[in-house]
């Protein structure tokens, strides 16, 4: 490798770095202070009032997905090629999220007052302005994503649900209601994104024109159907088990997927720290991109396998720790939903690399035939087996995505699906089952089956000791001159 392009490499690995952790940090803590507010609103109010909160939350955040239809993930694509069109870029997308809310909020209202009464609509018509909220942040996210300069959104992002925790800390000293957990979503969340968008019109002004607009909806639709598609890939689980099982099921099913949850947020962080980069090699550097993407999905690929052998292991000492002996039922599910963290981290990257080399409609159309099938299994296992049959359904629908996904990669660019993630996969399975199968004590054996899964990941050729150099040198060495 030419020197020049060597000190390039690093010098965006660096980059890289930088940007992971401080997003890893904030996502953390952020996810941290929502598994913690969970904990205690599922131990407060019951396992079916619990029920009620995730199947109405299901439906904000897939409202979120609807206010902002894909207008983030343009920004940063855009935004990452030609920083003088973030300013359009950010005003166009904040107004299409504002009149989507308002059309939103205006239908559940009409809908609310047409039909008897139902406590998850009710509920709903209180948390949906979260969805905003989220949607917002997420537009200004996308800026600093755009930016390369991720400190910002790792602050606020950490110091959300930190607020949203404080505010129902407050209502909870007199007796708690649902409808103070909406509220306190809703005030805390509203505070810190005032803030961070107050700071961030320091940096950027948004521009707003009906062209601009048009252009941003015209463009950004397709990321926009994805990430609709993609979470009611991600909720269906939840209403399905709602409508067919109860909420007290949901309430179960929902406990144990508060830890993918918390696996698939520092996937999608990870996933907004490569975005910028593959998005701007996809159309300078085949070789800059071919190493990007090796690294991002072997990166993601080997995080969501360690976190779910861990899973699998510790699901029982898990979940009476997090939720108390009233959701052991959640323990079994957790240990199929071990597999979900795994295929959601290797979703990120997929989808990444399939925007990057522009089949949008490829993704679409693998997400949405995913999709069917997934209604179909959970319809069909739910009235079976409950929770553990939405699990099973869940994990049959990610193996799936993953296999449409790889093949529609390989189809234009060099993807080793089988050295980048089969391989690792059957490891990860294979030593998760031993350390069960063989009984012993279930702390040393997540340690044992983490340290035998990483020897093995050496020994299959996944990853070379010399690209672990390389990495590590170029995130705490200096450049070669």
């Amino acid at each position: 490798m030419p020197k020049h392009t060597k000190n390039e490499m690093q010098s965006q690995v660096q980059r890289l770095a930088r940007n992971g952790i401080v997003l890893a940090i904030g996502g953390v803590v952020a996810q941290l202070a929502f598994t913690l507010l969970e904990i205690l609103v599922a131990r407060k109010l019951g396992a079916e009032v619990y029920g009620i909160f995730v199947t109405a939350y299901a439906w904000t955040v897939l409202a979120a997905f609807l206010m902002e239809l894909g207008t983030p993930l343009w920004t940063i694509q855009e935004g990452s090629r030609n920083h003088d069109r973030i300013p359009a870029l950010l005003g166009s997308g904040l107004t299409v999220n504002l009149v989507m809310f308002a059309v939103l909020y205006l239908l559940l209202a009409m809908v609310i007052n047409a039909v008897a009464p139902n406590p998850i609509l009710s509920f709903l018509l209180i948390i949906l302005p979260y969805g905003l909220i989220l949607t917002v942040q997420n537009g200004l996210a996308a800026v600093y994503a755009s930016y390369q300069t991720m400190q910002v959104t790792a602050l606020f992002q950490g110091l959300a649900p930190v607020s949203i925790l404080a505010i129902y800390f407050l209502f909870s000293f007199n007796e708690l209601s649902l409808a103070d957990v909406g509220s306190a979503y809703v005030i805390g969340g509203g505070i810190v994104t005032g803030i961070w968008f107050a700071v961030t019109l320091r940096k950027v002004r948004p521009l707003v024109s009906v062209s601009g607009i048009g252009t941003t909806l015209r463009s950004s639709y397709q990321y926009g159907l994805t990430g609709i598609l993609g979470q009611v890939f991600f909720k269906t689980d939840i209403v399905m088990l709602s409508i067919l099982a109860g909420p007290r099921e949901a309430g179960i099913y929902a406990a144990a997927f508060k830890l993918v949850e918390l696996v698939y947020k520092v996937a999608v962080l990870s996933g907004r720290v490569f975005a910028p980069v593959i998005f701007k090699a996809s159309h300078e550097s085949d070789k800059a991109f071919q190493t990007f993407v090796s690294m991002m999905t072997r990166s993601l690929a080997i995080a969501g396998l360690l976190a779910g052998v861990v899973t699998f292991v510790l699901a029982e000492q898990l979940i009476l720790l997090m939720f108390g002996d009233s959701y052991a039922a959640s323990v079994p599910v957790l240990r199929i939903l071990g597999g979900v963290m795994a295929t959601l981290c290797m979703m990120v990257a997929l989808q990444l690399v399939l925007s990057s080399i522009d089949l949008h409609f490829q993704r679409v159309a693998c997400l949405g035939t995913t999709l069917v099938t997934q209604i179909g299994a959970h319809a069909v296992l739910i009235p079976l087996f409950g929770a553990q049959g939405a699990a099973v359904a869940t994990l049959f629908s990610g193996v799936l995505l993953i296999s449409l996904y790889s093949y529609a990669s390989s189809r234009r660019r060099d993807f080793r699906f089988v050295r980048w993630l089969l391989v690792p996969s059957c490891l990860a399975a294979i030593v998760a089952i031993i350390a069960v199968l063989v009984g012993m004590d279930a702390l040393v054996g997540a340690v044992a089956s983490v340290s035998l899964f990483l020897v093995a990941l050496l020994a299959s050729g996944f990853a070379r000791l010399d690209e672990i150099e390389f990495v590590f040198r170029s995130v705490v060495g200096k450049r070669t001159k």
